[in-house]
């Protein structure tokens, strides 16, 4: 039997990297993409604002991450995510919920036009994402199961308000 906390904090750290890959302009989104959805469990559901998103399979979750990336690009704020810390719960013997805090740091030129930033928008902010993690039935490592990105998404309106129309 696989023990849920430690693979929970080797799939933080298979993730960290693969999300942290976004910000390097070398690495196509795609490669970025493939890498984070293969922490992704078929059926991997997204719960962000209200609006439920369901992954049937790694093809649709590397498309759906890779647009993701793609919009952010385009919005001018950029991909450059980072991670600073997790916390970690085992709810059983198989499954685990994990908090991870990512900090964004926007693009010096982040498309919002004028030539006044706020400090937060120089800076960037923190954000929590909390993941359901779950250990194969198998016994290997684990994956995400579900998501809630609603800080992630606050947070993003409250800086970039005009994100979803661009």
């Amino acid at each position: 039997m696989v023990n849920v906390i430690p693979a929970a904090k080797t799939a933080v750290a298979a993730y960290a990297y693969a999300v942290t890959q976004a910000g390097n302009s070398s690495i196509p989104y795609s490669t970025t993409a493939a890498a984070m959805a293969e922490l992704y469990h078929a059926n991997f559901t997204s719960f962000t604002l209200g609006t439920i998103t369901l992954f049937p399979d790694k093809a649709f979750s590397r498309a759906a991450v890779e647009e993701s990336l793609v919009k952010y690009n385009k919005s001018g704020l950029g991909t450059d995510f980072r991670y600073e810390t997790n916390r970690i719960e085992a709810v059983g013997r198989e499954s685990a919920v994990v908090w991870i805090t990512w900090r964004i740091v926007p693009q010096q030129d982040s498309g919002r036009g004028g030539t006044e930033k706020t400090k937060c928008q120089e800076e960037g902010w923190r954000f929590t994402d909390v993941y359901g993690f779950r250990v194969a039935a198998s016994g290997q490592t684990g994956a995400w199961e579900w998501s809630n990105a609603d800080d992630e998404y606050e947070k993003l309106l409250e800086n970039y308000p005009a994100f979803f129309s661009s």
